[in-house]
């Protein structure tokens, strides 16, 4: 069996650079856009959650066709590259877009500016973020140096979350209005669209030097077509363990998208937290990014990543949901407290680590699955299989906002209740709100926990298919050589 494939630091960093652009933009529009149009510019839950479920809708097919597309792509960049240069400029122009509606729209009107921008942008991500996991997985097949390389990926990504939303949170509190100044929003997304940009384009041309080294589209691959995207639709579909991973990938999707949609609500009004305390959250869980990030690799080789996945998944939901549990029984310190900003300061450090933890492991089993398919087909689609995750990063965002959206108006939280409505919401409220954004939120995690345990790509066997992989390889060659 050949040596695994080693990749150099800097090539893991080069790829991972890509991560902190796409993860640049996402933390703002998770963290800001259902606050923005809400309680800065009065757009109703509901139809703020109906914009982005649009998106989500036209997701579903935009995600897996440019997954065949980038499989099929021939150029002399390769099959991944020449997407990932060109998503970089329309992403940011669409994300700036989404932050600078005409002033005085109605709630329709808005409601529309909302829906086809934010389509706009999850496109234009899918060109970028689909192939660059892709690339991902075809730069090494080796278990554990695959964890290793999705661990700089995942950590340089979380760095750009932590940074962006420090700076975001310092930025709004220099702001007489703090985080409802509505010009505000048009500064900062224009400062972070030129950054990701630069990123993204400087993440493309450093890892040009992996272009050789990749798989190339095989010469007997039919060319694309709709009737050929459903069929390989099927045939992955027909594989179990991505039929598991997906279907955990969902649930959890609704938990992660809950937590981050209403988490400027839940840290504004909930907690009564002002923006010089929040701006603290994210530079405080940088030591729980680290952490996992030199972990979880070795968990990987000291246990399986299943039970890793796992680990990571109940770790976040439980960090996230006990606090609001507990202060909704009054057994968590009052706002005021001197222990409570530290209180929360805890469980956010645990909450990064076990969400790095669970990033990292599920990226990983996804590119495990991607060499069972090939064993099973003959065929290479990362492409296709990872359009899986670039749609589960933004179902995150969609059933978010629509889970989101409903439960605000269900409840009667008031649209319109921008910072100086701190404090004025009714208690009851308040207290069926805490319940939404606490232990109810978490309930879909704990149901991808189990289809993940039955997950069944383990050490031994991913050994086993890359050992068979290996030696048809190696049998197609001798054939060409001998052909020759």
């Amino acid at each position: 069996m050949p040596e695994p494939t080693k990749l150099a630091v800097r090539s893991k960093v080069a790829y991972g650079i890509g991560s902190t652009a796409e993860h640049s933009l996402t933390v703002i529009f998770m963290t800001f856009n259902f606050f923005f149009y809400n309680s800065v510019l009065g757009l109703s839950g509901t139809l703020c959650g109906l914009a982005v479920a649009v998106a989500m809708v036209v997701d579903a097919f935009s995600d897996p066709l440019v997954g065949v597309l980038s499989d099929r792509w021939r150029s002399r960049l390769g099959r991944r590259h020449p997407f990932l240069y060109a998503s970089a400029i329309p992403a940011v122009l669409c994300f700036v877009a989404i932050y600078s509606p005409p002033v005085d729209l109605g709630q329709w009107a808005l409601f529309a500016w909302f829906t086809v921008f934010t389509i706009l942008l999850r496109t234009a991500m899918t060109f970028y973020y689909v192939p660059h996991l892709a690339l991902g997985a075809e730069m090494t097949t080796d278990y554990v140096e695959r964890s290793v390389l999705m661990s700089y990926n995942t950590i340089l990504g979380l760095i750009g979350t932590a940074g962006i939303s420090y700076l975001s949170w310092q930025y709004f509190g220099m702001l007489e209005q703090g985080s409802s100044d509505r010009h505000g929003y048009f500064v900062l997304t224009s400062a972070i669209g030129v950054f990701a940009a630069l990123a993204f384009l400087a993440s493309a041309f450093f890892t040009r030097d992996q272009i050789p080294r990749l798989s190339q589209v095989p010469a007997n691959v039919r060319p694309f077509s709709l009737s050929e995207m459903l069929s390989e639709a099927r045939d992955a579909f027909q594989n179990r363990n991505y039929r598991l991973l997906l279907a955990g990938i969902v649930a959890l999707a609704a938990t992660l998208g809950l937590n981050e949609t209403l988490g400027t609500h839940l840290n504004l009004f909930f907690w009564q937290l002002d923006e010089n305390q929040i701006k603290v959250f994210s530079p405080a869980g940088l030591p729980g990014l680290v952490l996992a990030a030199i972990l979880t690799p070795r968990l990987h080789v000291w246990f399986e990543k299943r039970e890793t996945l796992i680990a990571g998944i109940l770790g976040m939901t439980l960090a996230a949901s006990l606090p609001v549990a507990l202060r909704l029984l009054g057994w968590f310190p009052e706002t005021g407290s001197p222990w409570l900003f530290p209180a929360l300061i805890g469980f956010k450090v645990i909450s990064y680590a076990t969400s790095a933890m669970m990033v990292i492991s599920l990226v990983s089993t996804l590119a495990d699955v991607t060499d069972e398919h090939e064993l099973e087909t003959g065929r290479r689609q990362e492409g296709f299989f990872f359009a899986a995750r670039s749609f589960f990063s933004k179902l995150t965002s969609g059933l978010g906002h629509l889970l989101a959206g409903g439960a605000m108006d269900l409840i009667g939280f008031p649209a319109g209740a921008a910072r100086e409505a701190v404090g004025t919401i009714p208690p009851d409220v308040l207290f069926q709100f805490g319940v939404v954004a606490g232990p109810l939120s978490q309930i879909p995690g704990w149901i991808a926990v189990f289809f993940y345990a039955r997950y069944g790509i383990d050490k031994a066997r991913h050994r086993e298919i890359r050992e068979q992989l290996d030696l048809r390889k190696a049998a197609d060659e001798g054939a060409a050589s001998a052909a020759q």
